[in-house]
């Protein structure tokens, strides 16, 4: 039972909102398998249900991850999280951090890190097409809950992560947001507006990169 909560916390995570035929087809179970493992789920509070309408046949649940969803999965997330805050705290001197209040203090913090985040991945980032940048840079951030899909509309390309696994942390404080888009906007070589985050109430943390700015890259 806990090797198919794993599996259905896993492909959540990374497809977003799911139905129970999505989550079947996907580990290769019936439908009626992982129906039992989805309402046990949604009893502890780790899953969100939604009914969605369809223009023919019954309406579909689709399920996500609650925030208590959400943090059950995300030890590995947090333990990364303190390394990182261990070696930027290390790496200041007196002078920078001298007259800072406590929110200028961890606006420091999440900058050196999300500096720190943006070289390590920088060598893993090759392509020179804007298309496949983008597209590289969230395959490659997906690992650090940062980034999950991409989506052209119109004039924008939109990146989405419907899954923060430092949820606590960013609710707390919106200095993480800022720090993950800066890495985005690093790798990628753009502006990146961040539209939404999770923290704030959205559905999804979303980063806008403007068509216009491409073409006069």
């Amino acid at each position: 039972m806990e090797q198919t909560r794993d599996l259905v916390v896993r492909i959540i995570q990374r497809r977003g909102a799911s139905t129970t035929a999505d989550l079947a087809e996907e580990i290769g179970v019936s439908p009626g398998s992982i129906r039992r493992h989805m309402d046990i789920m949604v009893a502890e509070g780790l899953l969100n249900t939604e009914l969605i309408r369809q223009q023919r046949g019954r309406p579909v649940t689709e399920y996500t991850l609650s925030e208590a969803g959400e943090e059950e999965t995300s030890g590995a997330s947090y333990s990364r999280l303190l390394d990182r805050i261990y070696k930027a705290l290390t790496s200041m001197n007196k002078e920078e951090i001298s007259g800072l209040n406590g929110s200028e203090l961890v606006d420091l913090l999440f900058d050196r890190i999300g500096t720190s985040v943006a070289r390590e991945y920088s060598p893993r980032i090759i392509f020179k097409v804007f298309d496949r940048r983008v597209q590289q840079v969230t395959d490659v951030l997906q690992d650090e809950g940062i980034l999950e899909l991409v989506e052209q509309q119109d004039q924008m390309t939109i990146l989405r992560n419907t899954c923060c696994p430092l949820r606590s942390c960013a609710d707390a404080n919106d200095a993480m947001c800022e720090a993950d888009r800066k890495v985005i906007e690093s790798l990628i070589g753009l502006p990146v507006q961040q539209s939404s985050t999770l923290a704030a109430g959205g559905d999804a943390c979303e980063y806008v990169i403007r068509r216009s700015t491409v073409t006069g890259s």
